[in-house]
């Protein structure tokens, strides 16, 4: 038997093909609080209490609690274990990364003995909101069905020529191109697993395969002024400068080899898909103190506004059969002609938070957040500002996605006046109208701190979970649980 290689590979992208769908508009609008090691400890719950560089990105009246200057570096490890289940199949992998969590600069300017306005602070910091360090594993044999099936279904009617602009149209064009799929000449399509395909080619009962490889992050720069209206009013705004770095590697593969009734050994489809973005947003917020033991803290986030966002995604597929004579190889078929980048807009939503703590000065606090995030606001838009392109995607949004409600809680217990215990919990609600999970992220923390007058640092371990229901292809789901580790620590000087 001669061994045959297909190799067809498509750089193109289009609005019609691939580019930005609804998961992309979620994926980039879930953010979860991180930033100082202290913060991470207490859940992200530092609405109402403020002074810690993190609020930047929260609460900026938070910074105007400070009444010295402070500057911090956070570095942070992270171990992600990625554990899938598709008809009885379970699967994991794991990945390990080091990153810069946050860095922090605030001015302070305060006097006590006046009234009235007491005084100001200024501050500049970095603080990372996602990470998209994840990999992914799925195996299964499957005696059903494979993904050529559902391409066929979707193809059945379609000129071969213009497949490549039909939902999911990459992998059916470059499917045709390999072979995989064939047109019997009355716009009806079969594919390698169909009884007659080629010769007595039929059944199943391969192996499918999917390994994805993410890798990224959505950070913030934020420059933040605020006031101290005497001692008891504390109010500041915030302008953020968001970035986006997202880059994913999906290889599909279906493997037969032990199979002597099916044509192919295997076939492999690979996408790469990178997404470049920064955008603006502002964000104001107002900090009360009625009493010294009690806070209440409020803040809005307006949509962080991504202009020129860069897209780029590149398919390939090949394909070894059993039997054959030839080889083939396309790059860059001239026959599409679509540029292998596009920009677009992207919007995400509003926010809003509300926040409450309990203070017993040198004994401990108790502190609470609460906020809301209405996922169907985002969109998509033309570089022109026109939203007609996306009308289709933006329905979708709306359809898809509901309103969250998230609840962050922390605790702090000193023990004397240079060691603190910390402990936090997170829930994060899923945006999801169709998963009937309301918990779609949970994160548990505990961290300690040490310090005095001049110097701090503080140590910070945390469980992010994570679990939900992803698509292998059309009608064919599995489950996913993501589990975070992170061990953060912040080294932080005041002056």
């Amino acid at each position: 038997m001669k061994k045959s290689i297909f190799l067809a590979s498509l750089t193109l992208l289009s609005s019609a093909v691939f580019a930005q769908d609804e998961y992309d508009a979620i994926r980039f609008s879930q953010t979860y609080q991180q930033g100082t090691a202290r913060s991470t400890a207490m859940g992200g719950a530092f609405g109402a209490l403020g002074g810690d560089i993190s609020c930047l990105s929260s609460n900026p009246a938070g910074i105007s609690i400070y009444k010295r200057g402070e500057l911090t570096f956070t570095p942070q490890f992270v171990n992600v274990n990625s554990e899938s289940t598709i008809d009885g199949y379970n699967n994991s992998d794991n990945k390990f990364s080091f990153k810069l969590a946050n860095f922090g600069f605030v001015s302070a300017n305060y006097n006590a003995e006046k009234s009235g306005f007491k005084g100001w602070a200024w501050g500049i910091a970095y603080n990372r909101l996602a990470d998209y360090n994840v990999k992914e594993f799925i195996l299964r044999r499957n005696d059903n069905g494979s993904m050529l099936d559902s391409w066929s279904v979707k193809a059945d009617g379609i000129n071969p020529d213009y497949l490549i602009d039909q939902d999911g149209g990459v992998g059916m064009a470059l499917a045709y191109k390999c072979e995989l799929l064939n047109d019997n000449g009355n716009g009806n399509y079969c594919n390698a697993h169909d009884e007659g395909f080629t010769g007595n080619s039929y059944g199943y009962g391969e192996y499918q395969k999917n390994r994805i490889k993410t890798k990224g992050g959505h950070n913030s720069w934020d420059f933040a002024f605020s006031g101290n209206f005497n001692d008891i009013v504390y109010f500041g705004a915030s302008l953020g400068v968001e970035t986006l770095r997202y880059k994913s590697t999906n290889v599909y593969r279906e493997d037969a080899k032990d199979l002597s009734d099916i044509e192919y050994n295997y076939w492999q489809f690979k996408r790469n898909f990178e997404i470049n973005a920064a955008g603006i947003n502002l964000k104001a917020g107002v900090i009360v103190k009625p009493v010294n033991f009690l806070r209440f803290g409020a803040a809005i986030h307006t949509p962080t506004w991504f202009n020129g966002v860069e897209d780029k995604f590149y398919a390939t597929m090949e394909c070894d059969y059993k039997t054959g004579d030839f080889i083939r190889t396309m790059t860059e078929d001239p026959e599409y002609g679509y540029d292998p980048m596009i920009k677009y807009n992207l919007q995400t939503p509003f926010k809003a938070i509300a926040s409450a703590a309990f203070i017993a000065p040198g004994v401990g606090l108790l502190s609470f957040d609460y906020e809301f995030v209405d996922y169907s606001q985002a969109k998509f838009e033309t570089e022109d500002f026109e939203e007609d392109a996306y009308d289709e995607v933006n329905q979708t949004i709306k359809k898809w996605y509901r309103p969250t409600h998230n609840f962050r809680v922390g605790g702090e217990v000193k023990l004397n006046p240079y060691c603190s215990l910390r402990a936090g919990y997170a829930v994060y609600g899923n945006p999801d109208k169709d998963i009937k999970l309301d918990i779609e992220r949970q994160i548990g923390s505990f961290g300690v701190g040490f310090g005095n007058e001049d110097f701090f640092f503080d140590l910070t371990g945390a469980y992010h979970f994570y679990q939900t229901s992803k698509m292998l292809y059309d009608g064919q789901f599995y489950d996913l649980k993501n589990k975070y580790v992170y061990v953060t620590m912040t080294f932080g000087f005041r002056f």
